[in-house]
Formats: C-alpha cells, structure tokens, sequence
C-alpha cells in the first residue's frame, strides 16, 4: 500500500456502524486518520447515502443522529475532508460510469464520483463494492476494502 490517502466509500463507513464482517479494518482505517498516518477524502454525497441506509435500516432517531454527528465531528476536526466534486471531477467520473457494457453493466455514477476523487488527490478509493470494482479496476487508484492489509496500521 504506497498511498497514505484514501476516499472512503460509504460502504466502508458502514461496515463499521453496523459491525460487518470489514468492521475492523474500517475503524482501523479512520482511526489511521485521527492519529494523523494517513488523509482520508469523501464526497458530499457520502453523508445522503449514508442517511438514506441509516434511515432505512434503523428505527431509533437518536442511533441515527449519534452516527451522522460522528462523521460531521471527523470533519469538523479535519479527520475527513468533505468535498464538493467539481467540474472536472465530475467529467471524470462521467467518463467512469461510461465504461463498461450491456451485459455486465455500467458503473453508477455515485460511486465513479468516489473513484475520480481518488485520483485527482493521488489517493486510493477503498470500497467493499466488488461489482464496482470489477468494472472500474483498469482505472486504477481504487482497491477492495477485503485487500487493505491490517499491516499498514501496524
């Protein structure tokens, strides 16, 4: 793992919210963040994404207000940068989305959004989404949360 800067995709955050099999290696990977080893960036459209499956997935207001006051925390003391994506990385993430084909399909364009946020920061995109990686791997810059290796926290 050459780069110390990641964008995180939701699913990431969420692995470790409703303590998924990934749990681990996700707070690791915040943490990593907090004790300043590494940067992490997301778009801000991570924060509806992960509204919408906290507001599907959980009855109680105050767990859901508890885990967006911690991500609005991480940012307010500059753990995560939220960025608005602009123009030209929307074009790339354009390009992304347009890749593939009928059969397999196409890349959604929230998540090529992720991936050219990596790599006009020179970061590495880290998602649990394995058909989105599949599709978008010869972009580079975006690596399996499954092959974050423990041992850069080490």
């Amino acid at each position: 793992m050459g780069s110390k800067k990641f964008v995180l995709d939701a699913n990431v955050f969420l692995e470790y919210i409703f303590d998924r099999h990934f749990a681990y290696v996700s707070h690791q990977l915040i943490k990593s963040a907090i004790i300043k080893q590494s940067q992490i960036f997301v778009p801000s459209l991570l924060l509806d994404e992960i509204t919408e499956v906290l507001c599907g997935n959980l009855n109680d207001t105050e767990v859901i207000q508890k885990h967006l006051g911690y991500i609005e925390h991480l940012a307010k003391e500059d753990v995560i940068k939220i960025v608005v994506p602009n123009c030209k990385v929307r074009m790339k993430a354009i390009e992304i989305a347009r890749t593939g084909h009928k059969k397999s399909g196409f890349p959604e364009l929230s998540d090529s959004l992720y991936h050219a946020l990596a790599i006009f920061n020179g970061a590495v995109f880290v998602t649990n989404d394995i058909k989105h990686y599949r599709k978008v791997k010869q972009f580079g810059n975006i690596e399996k949360l499954s092959e974050i290796s423990t041992q850069f926290f080490l």
